[in-house]
């Protein structure tokens, strides 16, 4: 992906006073939002950020987009009501509505009900494939789903041994990520492999994100937010260490390198 609109940052965050932050390649901090603005964000491939609001706009919309400039649009009055949001290809995005329903958007405000599902825990999007955490029945146990979009069937498949990781994130090739027991997890497309997803935050993990740079929001935190832990590879040693910033959600983009 180039770096234009929000993949100009390396990073965005939202702090807790609810405003939106990109974070460049230097580890500085840009303010994207107003305060008491974003409730969640998302990202398109293209960089466009998406945000369900912490307080519904004038006339009771609850998400919006933003090129990363600053300036947030309403997402159009074909927009339902979200409660969670995945960026998608192009200026795309999915988000699951509190009528239970998943729900496709774009940037121009036309949009779409894919289907109910009951309960979607969590969602995600990265690679060409979409996962989500929900039952594959009414009053069944969450477990990790995930299908290839672009056809428009949504054939979901079960990840083998049905897990239920929290808080998952999908990166750019299509691979999920999970916590579980507060540990980084991950699941390969490929609907079987599964392990242990780094090291150095073991036993603290409680969010993720991960596109290009793998992210996650440590159990450690302050009056200024969670720790914000960043996934490098220095001298062959792999580990998850302090990204110097803190947050209440971390978001990694497609920031490309060189």
């Amino acid at each position: 992906m180039p770096n234009i609109n929000a993949n100009v940052y390396i990073a965005l965050g939202i702090n807790p006073k609810n405003q939106v932050f990109g974070v460049d390649i230097t580890n500085h901090l840009h303010l994207l939002s107003i305060e008491s603005f974003a409730e969640s964000i998302a990202i398109s491939e293209n960089g466009i950020i998406w945000a369900i609001a912490a307080n519904p706009g004038p006339g009771g919309a609850n998400l919006y987009w933003s090129a990363g400039d600053g300036n947030w649009h309403a997402a159009g009055p074909s927009a339902k009501e979200a409660v969670k949001i995945t960026g998608s290809i192009a200026n795309q995005a999915y988000y699951y509505g509190t009528d239970d329903c998943l729900y496709y958007i774009n940037t121009s405000g036309e949009g779409e009900q894919i289907g109910p599902i009951p309960d979607v825990q969590y969602l995600d999007y990265g690679g060409g494939f979409l996962w989500i955490v929900a039952p594959t029945q009414q009053g069944g146990i969450p477990s990790l789903q995930f299908c290839q979009i672009g056809t428009r069937s949504f054939d979901w498949r079960t990840f083998t041994g049905a897990p239920s990781p929290t808080d998952i994130c999908v990166n750019a090739y299509g691979n999920c990520y999970g916590i579980q027991s507060y540990s980084p997890r991950y699941f390969l497309n490929d609907g079987v492999r599964t392990g242990s997803a780094g090291t150095g935050a073991n036993g603290k993990a409680l969010e993720m994100s991960y596109k290009k740079t793998y992210y996650l929001l440590s159990t450690n935190a302050n009056a200024d937010g969670n720790e914000v832990m960043v996934y490098t590879n220095f001298q062959g040693y792999s580990n998850f260490i302090d990204a110097k910033f803190r947050a209440i959600q971390v978001l990694g983009t497609y920031y490309q390198y060189g």
